[in-house]
């Protein structure tokens, strides 16, 4: 797996590389630790000829010491490293290595903690996760505060994943994406299949009413069983689960929130530029919402949209 990696220096990007060193990934891994130097867009002058070099070099450090810190964090990683350097729009940059590059993974930390900062994620993250031509793995961390880069990151451990499935044929492609990955015993995944309650305006059809209910749960349950069937084949400790819920997203965030799941993994058909940049309304509000981590599947995207 050729895996994309993006740092900036800061005590997030260290953690997404912690995180992403304990996250199963097939092998043989081959990792491109990327930064990126923005320089500001100004007017050159006589007065701006005098200070836009020196902080282009300031940058240029930065960027060094950020790629430098990041091989640091990965290097127990059994894997190829390597490490590039772009000059622009972060997140253009990002886009266009993770393109041209044929990555299968891009690798990006999102700075929030509090439920508006989720919403909002960072500009970076979340134009990389709705534009990357491949699978995108936000990484949200709960960092204190007062922790600084050169304190020691505790060991970070991935067990608890949920799987939002349904009988679309994207969850399909993300179930042959994510059987990929080295699962064991250790690792518990819940896959959750969400069925929308149906309202009854009118008593004369309640029965009927009651009765599609009944079927969209039996129907959910089933999907949700299968899908854990097929992980667990692939040697992970999977359990299927259905929640009926008002609004989808909203239904599997919480029941992600309530669990303490380590991660949650939706699918995107990627099917060119319009659906990335729409992302999916399910899959974006748990992304935006959502307390941990977030693995988008993207299956079969245009890479020349």
């Amino acid at each position: 797996m050729k895996v994309l990696l993006a740092v900036d220096g800061s005590i997030h990007a260290l953690h997404a590389c912690k995180y992403l060193a304990a996250f199963p990934l097939p092998e043989p891994l081959q990792v491109e630790i990327l930064t990126v130097v923005n320089p500001p867009e100004v007017v050159m002058s006589a007065q701006s000829e005098l200070w836009y070099p020196q902080f282009v070099e300031h940058q240029e450090q930065v960027a060094k010491h950020a790629l430098s810190s990041g091989e640091r964090a990965v290097r127990d990683l059994d894997a190829e490293i390597t490490t590039h350097q772009m000059m622009g729009h972060v997140g253009h940059c990002i886009v266009e290595r993770a393109t041209e590059g044929k990555f299968d993974l891009v690798v990006v930390a999102a700075k929030g903690h509090s439920a508006l900062e989720r919403v909002l994620l960072g500009s970076v993250s979340d134009y990389v996760a709705t534009h990357a031509p491949c699978t995108a793995l936000v990484v949200r961390q709960e960092i204190p505060e007062d922790r600084g880069l050169d304190d020691e990151i505790p060991p970070i451990h991935i067990r608890r994943g949920m799987i939002a499935v349904d009988e679309r044929g994207v969850s399909e492609a993300m179930l042959n994406e994510v059987c990929r990955y080295p699962w064991t015993d250790e690792h518990q995944l819940t896959t959750v299949t969400a069925s929308v309650k149906l309202e009854v305006f009118r008593e004369d059809i309640l029965a009927s009413t009651m009765e599609e209910a009944a079927r969209r749960r039996t129907e959910a349950r089933r999907c949700a069983d299968a899908a854990a069937a097929r992980l667990s084949q692939c040697g992970a400790r999977a359990s299927g689960h259905s929640v009926e819920v008002e609004h989808v997203g909203y239904g599997l965030t919480q029941y992600a929130e309530e669990q303490g799941h380590d991660f949650v993994v939706v699918g995107d058909s990627g099917r060119g530029l319009i659906s990335r940049v729409l992302l999916g309304s399910t899959s974006r509000y748990v992304l935006h919402h959502v307390h941990c981590s977030v693995l988008i599947v993207r299956q079969g995207a245009e890479k020349d949209s």
